[in-house]
């Protein structure tokens, strides 16, 4: 009997460390679109102020993703897990990779915003970011009422994203063949939507990732 209840114990921490890791990684992604709109801000105004507390923000996207790695290691080291328990926790741990990741583009875009380029790199951010924040934004509701055509509505917009990246390149081997100067700006635009084309796809990867974890509980 008390090995039984010592079993209901472990799957009650289980349940509720799951739970809880859950959680974070929707706090995480709740973190991510306000850095995104912070990050439009600053380029509508920038300021010394606006980019330190966007670089402040990523430091609480690494942290969190660090706790989600030590709750994985300690769920697994503490119990034996069923195989499919394992499966899921991993995937969890991905999820907040991805989503580290997804933080590792902002500050990427913000660190080639350069006052003078910003003029050249604000309508391009824009552009892809009204596609970006509605796939956040269902990734994060998708996540929060496991809801998958949510989750597939997030796969599926991905691709005016790359739509947009291709149309970043053509214009830019448009100037170079009507031979119009090409500036620092213009080169950054297409760097700027290489980032962005990454971060719709890491939005991605977490969507299958979470359907697939879905799939896996029925």
């Amino acid at each position: 009997h008390d090995g039984g209840d010592f079993m209901l114990k472990r799957q009650n921490y289980y349940d509720m460390m799951r739970i809880q890791m859950k959680d974070i990684v929707l706090k995480l992604l709740e973190h991510i679109l306000k850095m995104t709109t912070d990050y439009l801000a600053y380029l509508d105004e920038p300021s010394e102020d606006k980019k330190a507390l966007l670089l402040q923000q990523e430091t609480v996207i690494d942290q969190s993703e660090e706790k989600i790695n030590d709750m994985i290691l300690d769920l697994i080291t503490l119990q034996p897990l069923a195989k499919e328990d394992v499966k899921e926790l991993f995937a969890i741990g991905r999820i907040a990779g991805r989503l580290e990741r997804v933080g590792d583009q902002i500050i990427n875009l913000l660190t080639i915003s350069e006052r003078e380029d910003i003029d050249v790199l604000k309508p391009v951010a824009n552009r892809f970011m009204t596609y970006e924040c509605d796939m956040m934004e269902w990734l994060l509701e998708g996540m929060a009422n496991e809801n998958i055509d949510l989750l597939k509505k997030v796969i599926e917009h991905d691709k005016h994203v790359n739509q947009l990246n291709i149309g970043t390149y053509e214009s830019l081997v448009h100037s170079v063949e009507k031979q119009q100067d090409i500036t620092g700006g213009n080169l950054k635009t297409i760097i700027a939507s290489r980032f962005l084309e990454r971060l719709g796809d890491y939005l991605v990867t977490i969507a299958k990732t979470f359907i697939d974890i879905l799939e896996n509980r029925l």
